[in-house]
């Protein structure tokens, strides 16, 4: 727990070496050494319920298109995916003989299903390039099942660089115990489905924290289990029954939103659950796949990279995050800008996540190597117009020499001293690279 209990000279003066080299890229968590998967986790859940969903090479290439890395689903996709480069988390709670899967009907036995058992999937997958892992099961509660603890232990003890993946999980213990290096909470049925994702009534403020507050409860577990956090995110946008056909109310700024904030708080990877092409609008013409498709390939080629191997320490806030809302409640878990502390001064509207080396905060010195900084304005499809890019300022404290912007693409880097200015769309983000004095 001390390591979590990062003190208050970290947000109220850092003192640090100056960095005496580039950092390489692509080092995962050492959690996450053993396993084949070394990059930035960009996952699609995929349904395997929802009628009208096209099961071939097509789907697979509307993963790669879209710049996802992974797609988790039932064996039976395998041999689309390998003509593909998205990796693929084999569902071993499916038969890989079922196209399609009745998780409403009377094949489910939810959380904890077993389609094939993992002697079959290590002969059958053991050969594949493709496979990086098989998800073992999914456990909503504290208690992890001894069953699924077992299934996942046996993955484990393959050791043939395949992964145990179970969707949410928050026994810390059971999961250590059983070889789990990926903590994957949801972040959706954690809130009333009023507002945020299932409903198509996009995100107002409250949501927002709500959402934050569980991404500092993934932080902080990740932290303590020295696990790997990839939250499950809200990408199904359903209405009241299963939606196959509806619309979606998600804008980009949602979709951007939901996928950056993690980093902030120290994701190694995102899984988009729900994820369906009989839905319109994760077709190749469909809004929430553009969305997708754009934020993804800043992780992908951008940030993802460069964050692997870091810890988050917490994230700074300023409030309102919602503009003129004078009754925005403030964010439980944030850090807020003051003298003396890392960070002096933001613009409302703003979010900063701390970013450490794992080696400096299993050390215990938590330097401060990146700071994600996001704009935390988000707006429903129809509100997108309302909400225009915008000049953002940070001023860091005296304990920073310099920083650097991490340019996306068709960007040039940009050094600064201790004030960063910035021009970002709503929920857009950058990596500032930090030299600390």
């Amino acid at each position: 727990m001390k390591k979590l209990m990062w003190t208050c000279a970290l947000i109220l003066a850092v003192t640090a070496p100056a960095w005496a080299a580039e950092e390489e890229l692509n080092q995962p968590l050492e959690c996450m050494k053993p396993y084949k998967f070394k990059a930035f986790g960009i996952a699609a859940f995929c349904f395997h319920n929802y009628p009208g969903t096209d099961y071939t090479l097509d789907y697979a290439k509307n993963l790669e298109a879209a710049n996802f890395n992974i797609a988790i689903e039932t064996g039976y996709m395998l041999p689309f995916y390998e003509k593909t480069k998205v990796k693929q988390i084999v569902s071993l709670m499916v038969s890989d003989t079922l196209k399609e899967r009745d998780v409403h009907g009377t094949k489910r036995t939810h959380p904890i299903e077993q389609g094939s058992s993992v002697a079959d999937a290590a002969k059958k997958y053991a050969a594949s390039e493709t496979v990086v892992g098989y998800q073992v099961g999914a456990k909503y509660g504290k208690a992890m099942p001894s069953r699924l603890a077992a299934e996942a232990k046996a993955v484990d003890d393959l050791k043939s660089g395949h992964f145990p993946w179970i969707a949410h999980c928050s026994d810390l213990t059971g999961q250590a115990k059983a070889g789990v290096a990926i903590l994957s909470l949801e972040t959706f049925g954690r809130m009333k489905h009023d507002g945020f994702g299932y409903d198509n009534k996009g995100w107002p403020h409250d949501k927002r924290n709500d959402y934050c507050d569980w991404m500092e409860a993934g932080r902080r577990m990740a932290n303590e289990a020295n696990m790997a956090f990839w939250p499950m995110l809200p990408a199904a946008t359903i209405s009241k029954g299963q939606g196959e056909s509806q619309g979606s109310l998600h804008g980009a700024s949602e979709i951007r939103f939901m996928v950056l904030a993690p980093i902030a708080y120290g994701a190694q990877g995102v899984v988009y659950f729900g994820y369906s092409t009989a839905r319109e609008i994760w077709q190749t013409n469909g809004s929430s796949y553009a969305a997708a498709r754009d934020v993804n390939k800043l992780v992908a080629d951008v940030i993802g990279p460069r964050v692997l191997g870091h810890r988050s320490i917490g994230v700074f806030h300023s409030q309102p995050d919602a503009p003129g809302n004078t009754k925005a409640k403030i964010i439980k878990s944030a850090l807020i800008a003051g003298e003396g502390k890392l960070i002096e001064k933001m613009d409302e509207a703003l979010m900063a996540g701390v970013l450490v080396k794992e080696a400096d905060f299993k050390s215990g010195a938590n330097t401060p190597h990146y700071v994600m900084l996001i704009d935390a304005r988000t707006a429903i499809l129809k509100g997108e117009d309302a909400l225009k890019p915008r000049e953002v300022s940070l001023t860091f404290g005296p304990s920073v020499q310099s920083a650097e912007l991490v340019p996306a693409a068709g960007e040039e880097a940009r050094k600064f001293q201790r004030e960063v200015k910035l021009t970002l769309r709503p929920a857009d983000g950058r990596l500032i690279k930090l030299t600390m004095k």
